[in-house]
């Protein structure tokens, strides 16, 4: 997989005045600026597949190639992340778009996901399991 980047579409986003929300958004440190001011990333190898740079790029410039076994041989994925929620358009090899959102995790979004008292249960449930290094025989 990896990412892809529209350079018709890449206007640079105010480079080299200011950084580009890709390259600020990349947690890998992938996307850098070209000398004609269009983006690229360094390696798709390196890629996490995160998509925070497909969901913050303004000029939906960058999608995400999707497996083939999924979609077949052009399938991408793009995204444009507001502050409720994101929305996805997912296109198939024949041009064939869907179109689904997903709700963004704010704060107000992330009280609705899980209760205080079920985060205490999920943590209370891995109490005891970790080890320190001496247990497991190794000396540090």
């Amino acid at each position: 997989m990896g990412i892809s980047i529209d350079h018709n579409s890449c206007n640079g986003c105010g480079y080299p005045e200011h950084e580009t929300p890709c390259n600020m958004a990349c947690p890998g440190d992938l996307i850098f600026m070209q000398s004609n001011g269009k983006a690229q990333i360094c390696s798709n190898a390196d890629c996490w597949d995160c998509v925070a740079c497909i969901k913050i790029c303004p000029q939906q410039a960058i999608e995400l190639k999707l497996p083939f076994e999924i979609v077949g041989k052009e399938g991408s994925l793009k995204a444009r992340a507001y502050r409720e929620k994101t929305i996805w358009t997912a296109s198939d090899e024949n041009g064939i778009e869907k179109v689904f959102e997903t709700p963004a995790r704010n704060d107000a979004s992330l009280t609705t996901l899980i209760s205080p008292e079920e985060f205490t249960d999920v943590i209370d449930s891995y109490k005891g399991i970790s080890k320190s290094f001496m247990d497991l025989g190794v000396d540090i």
